[in-house]
């Protein structure tokens, strides 16, 4: 017993000085599901005769592989449990498989560009002009079947049809994932089989990435070294709550639906504004001249609390108007929020 105390409190102490240690300063390095989610993918890289795995950084949010280099960058709260665990509590969550879909995936870009794949004839054909600018917004056809679906079940909707690089990057992805049963679930989607198809073909036939690439470009100038905030101050805890939740969580309940069971074709709400909390934060800034971009991040946080305890949900299809709605109402509050600073 008093040795389970002694580690209850060992580990009290460490979690406290997590909190406390600036973010800048943390040795991070891939541990726990992390790091058996990049050892899978490598093993699946390996078993396709894909010798480059791309360069993994950790650097603030949201993920991504860097424009045209081998490059990925992590959101720094998952490198480790600990890290993990607070971040959970402030409703910014991934499951393994969810770890394991967004790795390969970026990893689809960053083969992609290590092996030029988009400069080919065949590439352009199937999947559209690389330079192509990408869009803020993007349309899409819900019942087109010349993409894939892939991160579309995480909260993503049909997103291999926002620009050409995703289509390949979420082709690359359901080749890539030994599960996906991608000769039989795509069997009557002649379009999105015949870019599975030319995936497979290149690599497995072709055996284009036997080799490592002659030249990569890497970046890492996002890294976390960047983030002068502890992580206490990162996720805003002990912050006292406010006071306007109540007006916030009805707003949110008229833009989203609450949902009594759960449904694979729902997507959670909370997950839909970490998503797009880019965007979300670019809108907001462009709208209100004097917004503090600090100030908009913790205020999305908010919401993804509040449609989490409030098992808010939204349907795919509806991902526009929903977007359209939220920077309505959040321009409202955050434009209240800087009256009552004032």
């Amino acid at each position: 017993m008093r040795l389970s105390r002694k580690y209850s409190r060992a580990r009290e102490l460490s979690f406290q000085q997590i909190l406390n240690a600036r973010i800048a300063d943390l040795d991070l390095r891939p541990a726990g599901t992390l790091r058996d989610c990049l050892i899978q993918v490598r093993h699946e890289l390996k078993r396709n005769h894909i010798s480059f795995f791309p360069h993994f950084y950790f650097g603030e949010e949201p993920w991504g592989c860097i424009d045209r280099t081998g490059s990925i960058e992590i959101p720094f709260y998952l490198a480790n449990t600990d890290l993990r665990r607070i971040a959970e509590r402030h409703q910014v969550s991934y499951s393994k498989m969810e770890l394991l879909m967004i790795l390969r995936h970026e990893t689809g870009h960053a083969i992609n560009y290590a092996y030029k794949l988009w400069t080919g004839k065949i590439w352009k054909s199937l999947f559209g002009k690389f330079k192509v600018r990408y869009p803020r917004f993007y349309h899409f056809s819900a019942s087109s079947k010349d993409y894939v679906r892939y991160l579309h079940y995480i909260g993503h909707p049909h997103y291999a049809q926002r620009h050409p690089d995703e289509d390949f990057a979420e082709t690359f992805a359901v080749w890539l994932d030994p599960d996906s049963k991608w000769k039989w679930n795509y069997r009557a989607w002649p379009g999105a089989m015949e870019k599975l198809r030319f995936v497979d073909r290149l690599f497995r036939k072709e055996r284009v990435a036997e080799h490592r690439p002659l030249k990569v470009r890497y970046d890492e100038s996002k890294n976390h070294k960047r983030i002068k905030a502890t992580v206490a101050e990162y996720f805003e805890i002990e912050r006292k709550v406010d006071p306007r939740v109540r007006e916030y969580t009805l707003d949110l309940k008229e833009v989203f639906s609450r949902a009594h069971r759960r449904s694979r074709r729902l997507i959670r709400a909370d997950r839909f504004i970490q998503n797009y909390s880019d965007y979300l934060e670019e809108e907001l800034v462009t709208w209100i001249a004097k917004a503090d971009r600090r100030d908009i991040r913790r205020y999305l946080r908010e919401l993804q609390t509040i449609c989490a305890l409030n098992n808010l949900y939204l349907h795919p299809d509806e991902t526009t108007e929903k977007l359209v709605e939220l920077v309505i109402v959040s321009t409202y509050h955050v434009l209240n929020r800087l009256r009552l600073i004032r």
